[in-house]
């Protein structure tokens, strides 16, 4: 198929010819039929060139559907994929210096939790955040600017009589503000990884990049908690902690009407517990080999604070998330090195807005 500027170059060299033809004053049968040879050429041409044009367009069309395609394919790569594909361009100058992890962040599934990235390219869970999902803890991702959480004990009504007023509620109002919070963790890698190819190995640099963020959110859940639930320290404990301690921080809730309590402490807490008996040395231990402390679900976790014993509804906290995880990178601080410096930022706050719904053992020593 000729091209178009053949075509239109051949045209315009008939129409010439024509107008040769036509310039005489008497025009002869033969010069005639030469013309109308000439016009009919004229009118096929027209016809490619129309062809040609609409397939040009059509072309086109197809191209731009193509990469619209194609770039949703590559958005709908696995993370680690395409965090291995933008590191390598960003140190090669192909690419901006950051990378919105958003996906990282908009995980529900809180049973998975990463045990290994060996074979896989699959960002999974944190354990921090797996963790606070499966005590309960309230949400707020995607927050632009402070965010205002009205904070109260509890809310009540009764019965009035007929045309009687409502009593008050009796409800203390007073407003948590989640504020956001820098948090960021670095890791540097060298030229020499950055040359690989499996996409396990960016899972595993992503992925603990990821737990160093959501540790930190989860360790400061409970330093928050401590500040904004100072009233509920109580003077459970004061030497080994008993079961008897740990009944009374239930008790000391009172009549709140709390959602699915549970306690938590440290790692050593609970091992102390699992080899203490409940009253006696005829009983069972104080937590049982179902991490069940006095009928609610325990945990023994390194976020706690050190001898310290937390019970309530964690409902009641709130982690804020202002957008997804930044991943920037720098390949020139350590260039003489050929290291690059990987850096994660996120910006998060935590708080309590319900107070009384917690009860915290100051000190649960276990000597």
């Amino acid at each position: 198929m000729k091209k178009i500027i053949d075509l239109k170059t051949e045209r315009s060299e008939i129409i010439a010819k024509m107008e040769v033809i036509a310039e005489n004053e008497s025009l002869t049968e033969e010069m005639r039929s030469e013309w109308d040879g000439h016009d009919s050429r004229v009118k096929a041409i027209d016809e490619e060139i129309a062809l040609l044009e609409r397939q040009e367009e059509l072309n086109k069309t197809n191209v731009k559907k193509m990469e619209e395609t194609t770039e949703i394919r590559k958005d709908e790569q696995p993370l680690a994929i395409q965090f291995r594909d933008w590191l390598k361009d960003a140190v090669d100058g192909k690419a901006p210096l950051s990378f919105r992890a958003d996906p990282i962040l908009t995980s529900t599934q809180a049973g998975i939790i990463n045990k290994t990235v060996a074979n896989s390219v699959d960002i999974l869970t944190s354990p921090g955040e797996a963790f606070l999902r499966q005590l309960g803890v309230t949400f707020y991702p995607g927050l632009v600017g402070n965010f205002v959480i009205p904070a109260m004990a509890e809310d009540t009504a009764e019965f009035v009589s007929e045309a009687g007023d409502a009593s008050t509620s009796s409800m203390s109002h007073d407003a948590l503000t989640l504020a956001a919070r820098r948090v960021s963790a670095f890791q540097g890698i060298t030229r020499e990884t950055l040359a690989q190819t499996n996409p396990a190995i960016y899972t595993s640099i992503l992925q603990n990049l990821v737990n160093g963020v959501w540790k930190a959110v989860t360790n400061d859940v409970f330093d928050t908690l401590e500040t904004d639930a100072a009233t509920q320290i109580g003077a459970f404990g004061g030497g080994p902690v008993t079961y008897a301690d740990l009944v009374q921080m239930e008790a000391s809730i009172g009549g709140l009407n709390i959602g699915a309590g549970a306690y938590v402490t440290t790692p050593s807490v609970k091992a102390y517990l699992k080899k203490t008996a409940v009253l006696g040395t005829d009983n069972g231990p104080i937590w049982g080999n179902d991490n069940m402390v006095n009928g609610y679900p325990a945990y023994g976790v390194p976020a706690a604070n050190t001898d310290k014993i937390y019970f309530g509804d964690f409902s009641r906290v709130a982690v804020g998330q202002w957008g997804g995880l930044e991943i920037i990178v720098d390949p020139y601080t350590k260039a003489k090195q050929g290291e690059i410096i990987i850096t994660a930022v996120g910006l998060f706050d935590t708080g309590c807005f319900n107070k009384r719904a917690f009860a915290i053992m100051a000190d649960a020593s276990v000597v």
